[in-house]
């Protein structure tokens, strides 16, 4: 194959969100559904694509007339079809068809934004799954195959792991524990996609449609509280399906108590419980959000060279630079924002004006790894997420806070498991008031960190920065595991977010 069919190849596939999945994986979730299987069974894959799981399935000794496959794709059934199972090029999402006793596979990814088929589709796709959003194909995808389950009948998807925590997905979330016992959730290898040239973050899931007819009524609550699920941590590469190294099994019921249903995987209990029955967030203490939204930085910022010491022209903090209590901004805006407003009123947004100009927290937006940053009085900010408060001490206090591994672990494995850190997921955060001694204590090592590295940009703060560490610890009275399960996350955050 030329490179140019390559490129094209694989340009098609991910535009239509297919990535294809590693045979080891595939295997591993056939033996997942296979206590299921018996005489007479039928079994889907709903979107085909490559064929692994079902060359995967004859290998495991299924008869090929209990192997059903769909694709929306001919080229993709084709090939099937002299494999004697019941292959059909056929929408699946919008198409009928029987009742099935277990479906399996990896439907596509690929979320509304630009999305040809959704657009093309809207109207019906709107009237079949809008009660649970149209957010991304895969979890129409788990929605339709529950829907074609027979009582008792049994699903195992790859899907992105967003789906566990994005508020988005709240409504998904619902449907999925009203109507299912969950039977198993695994945290996939992150680099398992890489083949694909893929940076996508998955988890498997393992579920089983309860009994009862439609239209679905919730499980009964003595039901939620004896079924347990099955959570297996981030895995580390797919030798490890066969003996996981983290593992827990939680009732159900669990993830019914966790803010807009919340799915955990791998947190203790203390911080399960500390989610669960905050009474005050940080969004409680802290005001702010989102800035200015230029639409094109190109023509309305400027870097520091181009203006030097400019008097009509301030800093502008966007997006954040992952580096934690205090950076330069390189980038500058006009301090006349308003003029833009009203020549670009379409393009040009201002949010939450009254903060402007004032000192504050700005903090990173995207990326594994957060910080927060000194924001410094006499600037401007764009539409990442920015902190105010009304005095110095409260502002220090939290600066130090938002860069503690104890947040950083609840922002990455709890409250947020996507890149995105926006100011709604910080405002989550469950917020303890220190007592007078840790939080002068904390203010004080802030604010000779932010001094420091206004002096010296190469400052070296880790051992302040562990000092906080053990406050934020002991105002939470986290317990000596739990603080090694924390700091080992942070560690290694690429491989376990």
């Amino acid at each position: 194959m030329t490179n140019r069919k390559k490129i094209n190849e694989f340009s098609s596939k991910r535009q239509k969100g297919i990535y294809e999945t590693p045979y080891r994986t595939v295997k591993h979730m056939i033996q997942l559904v296979a206590p299921f299987f018996d005489d007479g069974i039928k079994i889907l894959d709903p979107a085909v694509g490559d064929g692994v799981f079902i060359h995967a399935l004859l290998e495991s000794g299924i008869d090929p007339s209990a192997i059903f496959a769909h694709d929306i794709d001919e080229l993709c059934i084709e090939p099937l079809k002299k494999l004697g199972i019941n292959a059909e090029c056929k929408d699946t999402l919008l198409d009928e068809y029987p009742k099935m006793d277990i479906i399996i596979g990896n439907p596509p990814f690929k979320s509304r934004r630009n999305n040809i088929y959704m657009k093309k589709h809207q109207r019906e796709l709107e009237k079949k799954y809008g009660f649970v959003g149209l957010y991304n194909l895969y979890s129409l995808f788990v929605v339709n195959a529950i829907r074609h389950l027979k009582n008792e009948g049994v699903l195992c998807f790859i899907i992105e792991d967003a789906f566990l925590t994005n508020r988005y997905y709240y409504r998904f979330r619902k449907f999925l524990l009203e109507n299912c016992k969950i039977l198993e959730i695994i945290l996939a290898p992150w680099r398992l996609f890489h083949g694909s040239n893929a940076d996508v973050r998955t988890a498997i899931i393992a579920l089983q449609k309860r009994k009862g007819t439609s239209p679905f009524k919730k499980m009964p609550l003595k039901e939620e509280k004896k079924h347990k699920i099955r959570l297996v941590d981030r895995l580390a590469n797919e030798n490890e399906y066969r003996n996981p190294p983290r593992v827990q099994s939680v009732p159900q019921i669990e993830f019914h108590q966790m803010p807009d249903l919340k799915f955990f995987v791998g947190v203790p209990k203390s911080i399960i419980r500390l989610v669960q029955n905050h009474s005050t967030s940080f969004g409680d203490i802290a005001k702010g959000g989102t800035g200015i939204s230029t639409g094109n930085d190109h023509k309305y910022l400027r870097l520091t060279e181009e203006v030097k010491n400019n008097p009509d022209w301030v800093g502008f903090y966007k997006s954040g630079k992952r580096t934690p209590y205090y950076y330069r901004t390189p980038y500058y805006i006009e301090k006349n924002y308003q003029k833009n407003v009203v020549a670009d009123p379409k393009n040009f947004l201002v949010r939450n004006e009254q903060f402007y100009f004032r000192e504050g927290i700005t903090c990173s937006s995207v990326g594994r790894r957060f910080s927060a940053a000194y924001l410094p009085s006499g600037n401007l900010f764009g539409v990442n997420a920015n902190f105010f408060f009304d005095n110095k001490e409260d502002l220090f206090f939290c600066l130090g806070f938002l860069n503690s591994k104890l947040v950083q672990y609840l922002a990455r494995k709890v409250i947020n498991r996507s890149n995105i850190i926006a100011t709604s997921f910080l405002k989550e955060i469950p917020f303890i008031s220190p007592n007078v001694v840790q939080r002068a204590e904390v203010v004080a090592i802030v604010k000779k960190i932010v001094k420091s590295l206004q002096m010296n940009p190469k400052y070296c703060f880790d051992t302040e920065a562990e000092k906080i560490d053990k406050i934020i610890f002991d105002v939470y009275r986290i317990s000596e595991k739990v603080r090694e399960e924390i700091l080992e996350f942070c560690a290694n955050i690429m491989d376990m977010a």
